[in-house]
This record gives structure tokens, C-alpha cells and sequence, in this order.
């Protein structure tokens, strides 16, 4: 998933602060917190088994969501997807089904549904946070998950050839594995990775039922650029864990990438790339300061601000994006200033479990806020949850440091309709510094109306993520190809 930290459980805890917020967290932000990526395809067998599409609609706000429901060996078992929020394979812990009544829940999200069976039609109420709502499920026909329609997707055959291919970060002890697409022809081809952003990414960096490093690994290949593309360490087929890993070691797995890349004889040497979407991004940036051989850079939405800026930012987006109301603005604000003040002053991760809950505490108490002892608890240790040591890590990087040091050529594109890596004011300060430092080699284009996926958005809201056909704009990825082509 990409850069977003999640509302603060400042806007959580006493439900009855502000109705919108408690409403979003009841149907989104709790989905999106506990989501599992994976998929699970059934097959249609008996009245109630299959795949099932509804939409939520609340508030004027429309949320999808499709259950898979299986039954083995007399067992019913299922799974819930969120679309729009990139949510797949939920497990649902609870799948009863009676005749033609259908049971499903997920306790740990305080979700259940109750319906029934009327041919391909299931009618019920959805049940969260002690909220009901109608909904209609209707069953998908076979081979439809309910991801929507994805139109560049590439289908084989393709006119280039795949090779599988893995590569070892000796450091690190791990191979990581990942797929090679080479143009027709001998050679020798301008080459690229591709470096995924945050969150366990595979080698399409899929996400809301979208593909888009493979979508652009098939536009580079079939325009005479050769591309590497990989399973993060930890998912695939790659080895390691993800979990403990940091940024720094996202780089270092992109540097082992890149030296692998360039053994290939069809490789040209002198046009070896890397191309980063959003964390990807500023791993380009590092790359770039460093060199080591590399001969060129694009940053996609990569931030260009300290991070506690950028993040700052994107809650004040975040909420903008869902209108929420000016008090509870405010609250995020001052929760996130507490949060980042107290990442500056400590260097220790360890003893974050001590130093962050008692300044939230101390927030709770100045700010006459009346909880009790089990509603402060679960304040603390909500917020406090969010950290973990690659945030911890990723929260004292200042992509301007290596900026500064950067002398190859680096292409550095923005959607202006971006909420996690605020187009506008990350374009308007790399601007400044290509004026000030002189010696950077920098292009820099902001397109109108593009999200943080580069598809084009009408809000820049996450909720539109999953239900645009369009995975990657095609301007922004023949402006890459040429300029690439272009080195």
C-alpha cells in the first residue's frame, strides 16, 4: 500500500465526538487497517456458494464490497473484498448458511451481514459499530471477481519476450525473484527497474485490483526498453521478511536488482535506469545521490520534502478528501504534531513504547478530554500501533539531503490531484532546489487532474483508487519511454 498514515485514534475513541468520522471509520478505515492482500476464487456449486457484489451506500458515499463464499468438505468458508479500498481475501470467521439464509461475520471488525437467498439475489443488512444498512448482493458471473474492468492490462501473447529470473542481496542473505521483459531483437536495449512503493508490493505492485507495473513493464518492453520488475522481499516468491525491513533495505534490494540487471548481454550499459513510484521514488533518489554506476532516475510521485512535512500534509488532504469538519481538522493536527515532535527527539525505537503513549496521555489530560481508563488505553495503543521500526526509520528521511547530491539526469513527475504525496508542494520545491543547487539535472512536469496512481481522478480521494478503469495515465508513460529513450 502507499504512504498513508491512518486517522489518529483521536477521532476514534469516544464515537460520539463527530458522526461523519465515526461513520468512516466504521466502514473504511478499520477495512483498510486490517486488509489481506490475496484473492479467492470459487466456483459457483450450490445456492449460496460463489462470488456476491453489493454496494454500501452511506451518506451519499457508495462502497463496494464482494463476498466469496465456498463450501468444502460441509464446511462454509469465505472471504470479504473492499474495492474501492484495495481490501482483498478478509477472512470471514463466521459463514453460516441455513436454506436460504445466509450468516457472514467478521468479529474483529464488528462486521455482520444477514440475508436471504432469492435465486441470484441475496437480501439482507449489513451490521457495523451498532449501524445497519440495506444491502443487495448479486452474484458474479464465473471468472468475475469484482475488481472492475481493468482495460490496459496486457493479455498475451505478447510480441517480447519473459524471462524468470531471480538475483541475490548478498548482505542481506536473501534472493528476491521477479520477471525480465526484453524488446524483440538483439540489442543492445536502454534497461529500467522497477522500484514499488510502500506497503508488501509484488512485481505488478498490485492494488486496488490494479496492475501497474505491469502495465508499464508491457508500454516500456514494446517501445525498445528492457524491464525488471520484482516480489519485495518477503512476498512472492522473494525471500526475507518484509516486516523488518526499512527503507534502506528496499534500497539496497533495488541496488542487488540493478547489478543483476546489468549482466544480461542485451543490456545497454550506458542506459541503466531506475524508475520509483511514491517510497519507490525516494529509493531513486538515494540511488541517484549514490551513483554506483547508474546512468539515469524517474521519481513518480516521490516526496521531496522531510517526511514529517510530507505526512502532516497528507492527513490535512486526507480529511479534506472526506470533508471532514473543521474541529476534527484541528484535532488531527495537533495529534500529528505530537506524534512527529516525539520521533525527532528519539533515537531509540525501543523506548517509543514509553515516551509516545505518556505525551499522548498528556495531550488526553490538557486537552480536558474525560476518558476512562479502558478508552485511554485503547487511544494509546491504537496510535502507538501505527509505529514499527520501518516507520520509525522512514520518519527521519529527508529525500532533500540526497537531492543535493544528485548529477545524473533525473526525471521527477506529479499528479496534482495527490493526497499521500502532495503534487503541487512537492513539485514547487523541487523547482526551488533545481534553481538553488544549479548542478542538478532535472526535468519536472505536474499533470493536471492525476492521483497518486497517476490515473485520472476527479478528487484525488483513495475511494476513487479501485473504481477508475484507468490503472497508469498513457501521456505520463509515453513522456517516460521518450525521455528515457532520450539518454
Amino acid at each position: 500500500m502507499e504512504i498513508l498514515l491512518p486517522f489518529s485514534p483521536a477521532a476514534m475513541c469516544k464515537e460520539s465526538d463527530f458522526g461523519y468520522m465515526r461513520l468512516f471509520r466504521s466502514i473504511g478505515f478499520l477495512i483498510l487497517l486490517f486488509m489481506v492482500m490475496g484473492k479467492s476464487p470459487v466456483k459457483a456449486q450450490s445456492k449460496a456458494e460463489g462470488d456476491w457484489k453489493g454496494v454500501l451506500e452511506v451518506m451519499g458515499q457508495k462502497l463496494p464490497l464482494v463476498f466469496h463464499l465456498n463450501k468444502t468438505d460441509e464446511k462454509w468458508e469465505g472471504t470479504m473484498d473492499s474495492p474501492k479500498q484495495g481490501a482483498t481475501g478478509i477472512s470471514l470467521n463466521e459463514v453460516s448458511v441455513d436454506s436460504s439464509n445466509v450468516s457472514l461475520g467478521i468479529s474483529r471488525l464488528n462486521i455482520s451481514y444477514n440475508g436471504k437467498v432469492e435465486q441470484d439475489t441475496i437480501r439482507g443488512t449489513f451490521s457495523q459499530g451498532g449501524m445497519e444498512f440495506p444491502l443487495v448482493l448479486a452474484r458474479l458471473p464465473e471468472g468475475d471477481q469484482g475488481m472492475g474492468k481493468r482495460p490496459q492490462e496486457p493479455k498475451g501473447p505478447f510480441d517480447y519476450e519473459e524471462i524468470e529470473t531471480s538475483f541475490t542481496n548478498v548482505a542481506a542473505g536473501i534472493t528476491l525473484k521477479g520477471t525480465i521483459t526484453k524488446p524483440k531483437g538483439m540489442g543492445p536495449f536502454p534497461a529500467v527497474i522497477l522500484v514499488s512503493g510502500s506497503g508488501p508490493q509484488d512485481r505488478n505492485e498490485e492494488m486496488f485490483g490494479h496492475k501497474p507495473f505491469l502495465v508499464l513493464a508491457d508500454y516500456f518492453t514494446q517501445n525498445g526498453i528492457a524491464v525488471l520488475r520484482y516480489d519485495e522481499r518477503g512476498v512472492g516468491g522473494s525471500e526475507g521478511d518484509f516486516d523488518g525491513a526499512s527503507t534502506f533495505d528496499f534500497a539496497d534490494d533495488a541496488e542487488a536488482a540493478m547489478t543483476h540487471l546489468r549482466k544480461f548481454p542485451f543490456v545497454n550499459q550506458l542506459k541503466v535506469g531506475v524508475i520509483g513510484h511514491s517510497e519507490g521514488g525516494m529509493i531513486a533518489w538515494m540511488m541517484a545521490a549514490k551513483h554506483n554506476g547508474l546512468c539515469f532516475a524517474v521519481t513518480i510521485a516521490g516526496l521531496t520534502v522531510p517526511v514529517p512535512q510530507l505526512m502532516k500534509q497528507q492527513v490535512r488532504d486526507l480529511l479534506a478528501s472526506v470533508e471532514a469538519p473543521e474541529e476534527q481538522k484541528k484535532r488531527e493536527e495537533e495529534v500529528i504534531g505530537i506524534f512527529y515532535e516525539v520521533l525527532a527527539q528519539t533515537n531509540d525505537y525501543d523506548s517509543l513504547e514509553i515516551v509516545l503513549p505518556a505525551r499522548l496521555e498528556e495531550y488526553l489530560v490538557g486537552a480536558g478530554e474525560h476518558y476512562t481508563e479502558d478508552e485511554l488505553e485503547d487511544f494509546v495503543s491504537k496510535y502507538a500501533n501505527i509505529l514499527n521500526p520501518w516507520f520509525f526509520a522512514f520518519a527521519k528521511i529527508n529525500p532533500q539531503e540526497y537531492i543535493r547530491k544528485t548529477e545524473i539526469p533525473v526525471l521527477a513527475l506529479f499528479g496534482d490531484k495527490d493526497i499521500q504525496v502532495n503534487g503541487s508542494i512537492n513539485y514547487e520545491v523541487l523547482e526551488v532546489m533545481k534553481e538553488e543547487n544549479g548542478k542538478g539535472n532535472f526535468t519536472i512536469k505536474l499533470y493536471p487532474d492525476l492521483n497518486h496512481l497517476f490515473q485520472h481522478s476527479s478528487t484525488g480521494s483513495m475511494a476513487e483508487y479501485g473504481a477508475i478503469e484507468e490503472t497508469f495515465s498513457d501521456e505520463v508513460m509515453e513522456d517516460i519511454a521518450q525521455w528515457v529513450l532520450s539518454q
